[in-house]
């Protein structure tokens, strides 16, 4: 298959909107670069960039902060893709599935050591590829940790994935208001207006939030102090930006208490 690579792969970066899980390609192959993106497209996701070389593909990690890496492992220049994936790793720990035309029992033992989603091998299936994505990116959504990554390893991230219908969407801890119990299911609220249902009991999601940002207020509320406008000790009440939360008196003062830390 590298017979087929007569002239360089086009280095695509792309506009990406907060909220969409955004993937990095590095593959020096013009026809399975050109499948990898199309297929990033058809399933909804955010393009960081396709790249032929370790180099540039490195600094649009650092600038552009992928969700996902989907690497090549045979590229030409001095860093292939598994030195690339150990190299960014280093930075941040970073989902990956790698794609090779190689077999050998070497080669998979450096792969390994990379902690890697899946490994597939060249020439790949469209809809096997798609299978492995949609499995990768649901078990971080329900953070299985049966996965060679666990959903705990994406909080180095700063953000939570969400799974809303077949796609993951990205909240940043920064833009997270409050969170309230929903029977088994937490409603996580952002500073933009929008409302995402989690299936997930708020005690375990908040063992996913940074504990130094996040405090309980009621067993049903778990706020983020940063956002707090004022606290009513009287009626028992908190305003967040234009919502009220309540605090309860179980709650009040190890609350109190957090917010002489603040």
């Amino acid at each position: 298959m590298k017979g087929l690579l007569q002239y360089p792969v086009p280095q695509r970066q792309r506009n990406t909107q907060n909220g969409t899980m955004k993937l990095l390609i590095l593959e020096d192959e013009p026809l399975y670069a050109s499948q990898l993106e199309m297929l990033v497209e058809q399933m909804g996701y955010d393009l960081a960039g396709t790249y032929d070389n370790a180099f540039d593909a490195l600094d649009c990690f650092h600038r552009e902060q992928p969700d996902f890496l989907l690497l090549d492992i045979n590229l030409s220049g001095d860093i292939n893709g598994i030195q690339f994936a150990e190299k960014v790793n280093k930075i941040r720990p970073t989902p990956t599935v790698f794609i090779t035309s190689r077999q050998d029992n070497e080669t998979f033992a450096r792969v390994q050591k990379t902690d890697p989603v899946a490994f597939i091998i060249k020439p790949f299936d469209i809809l096997q590829l798609q299978r492995t994505i949609e499995l990768a990116v649901a078990k971080m959504a329900s953070g299985d940790s049966s996965n060679t990554f666990e959903q705990s390893d994406l909080a180095v991230q700063d953000c939570l994935f969400i799974k809303v219908r077949q796609k993951l969407e990205k909240v940043n801890f920064d833009d997270i208001l409050f969170l309230e119990a929903d029977d088994r299911y937490s409603i996580l609220y952002t500073t933009d207006g929008h409302k995402f249902a989690i299936r997930m009991p708020l005690g375990d999601l908040e063992e996913k939030l940074p504990a130094n940002r996040f405090a309980r207020t009621h067993r049903s509320f778990l706020i983020q102090l940063k956002w707090i406008q004022s606290v009513d000790l009287q009626d028992m009440i908190i305003q967040i930006r234009d919502k009220h939360v309540p605090l309860s008196k179980g709650y009040r003062d190890d609350f109190l208490k957090r917010l002489e830390q603040v």
